[in-house]
């Protein structure tokens, strides 16, 4: 027994006669946007494609759209995705300051002078490269 869709009655939906490349490929997002414009499962197919943080054009909201109103998918590296920044006082803060064109704090170049001089940052005293081979003759 098939039971029927909502979209079973008489109409076909764009989506179903469109090649599915068009919806999963950023370069074609306009156009899927069209398509889904005026389908009656607009709404349906965007709330399951947040409820299920989908990749690609759904509902007529793009994965960056989706992304941005909190839905991102896993994975998610683009426009709106806010990523965890550390705390100052570590090294990454200390290079997030130095991007920004902004003095560190002190916690921060604490952080990086701990980085330097570190016991695995201290450079054991070796031969040059060219005298390595001659050292032990």
């Amino acid at each position: 027994m098939t039971t029927a869709l909502p979209h079973q009655d008489d109409a076909v939906l764009a989506c179903a006669t469109t090649d599915p490349e068009v919806f999963h490929d950023d370069a074609h997002a306009s156009l899927a946007k069209e398509l889904c414009e005026n389908c009656p499962l607009a709404e349906t197919c965007r709330t399951q494609a947040r409820a299920h943080r989908e990749w690609g054009t759904w509902g007529g909201e793009t994965t960056a759209e989706r992304a941005a109103a909190g839905f991102a998918p896993p994975g998610w590296r683009g426009r709106g995705h806010l990523r965890e920044r550390r705390p100052c006082g570590t090294t990454a803060a200390y290079r997030r300051h130095i991007r920004a064109s902004e003095p560190p704090c002190a916690a921060c170049r604490a952080a990086e002078s701990r980085r330097r001089t570190g016991p695995s940052r201290l450079r054991r005293r070796r031969f040059p490269r060219h005298h390595r081979a001659t050292a032990g003759t």
